[in-house]
């Protein structure tokens, strides 16, 4: 077992830790949107969902500025390499092992762009909606909400592998989660 020297700054561990409480509690106040748009659970959720979009504009920036720990630059989910690492990731868990790989690599870093994009997405067609609130009856409003409730499906997807991820690393004695957590 590898154990990589790898952590992440503060900044990179407050951005996760938004994306993860302010992504799970809007999630899961989801069915309280239903109302009006006054409604104390409609309210709840929708803030929970902004302070989730800013989270996400945030990790974004971050993402794009070059910051080497949460850097976007140099790894592709859509490279060649990041595939075959992933295929070799998923033959080696088959395996019952845990793959050894550097952060943001392999089936690690498809994960974890897949999570990005779902929680944008969630981000920007809240938003949406919240915009287009006063036109609730127009296929632009109804087509946003549709994409919205497309993306909260595949919420429960993403939160299975990620954490369950974390849960077998830990489980083999190698908790991950410290180094999100920890210093």
């Amino acid at each position: 077992m590898v154990e990589h020297a790898h952590s992440y700054p503060t900044y990179a561990k407050v951005i996760h830790l938004g994306i993860a409480v302010f992504g799970i509690t809007a999630y899961l106040t989801g069915d309280w949107a239903d109302g009006d748009g006054t409604s104390l659970g409609y309210l709840m959720h929708t803030y929970l969902g902004l302070s989730l979009a800013a989270f996400m504009l945030v990790r974004i920036a971050v993402g794009l500025s070059g910051s080497q720990s949460l850097s976007f630059w140099g790894r592709s989910p859509f490279s060649r390499q990041q595939w075959r690492f992933a295929l070799e990731d998923i033959k080696t868990v088959a395996k019952l092992g845990l793959p050894e790989r550097d952060p943001h690599q392999g089936l690690a870093g498809i994960t974890q762009t897949f999570g990005l994009i779902i929680f944008t997405w969630m981000g920007i067609t809240g938003t949406g909606i919240i915009l287009l609130a006063s036109e609730e009856e127009s296929n632009v409003f109804e087509f946003v909400e549709e994409a919205h409730e497309l993306g909260e499906s595949l919420i429960p997807i993403y939160l299975v592998l990620h954490v369950g991820a974390v849960v077998l690393h830990t489980l083999s004695g190698n908790p991950i989660w410290k180094k999100m957590f920890m210093r």
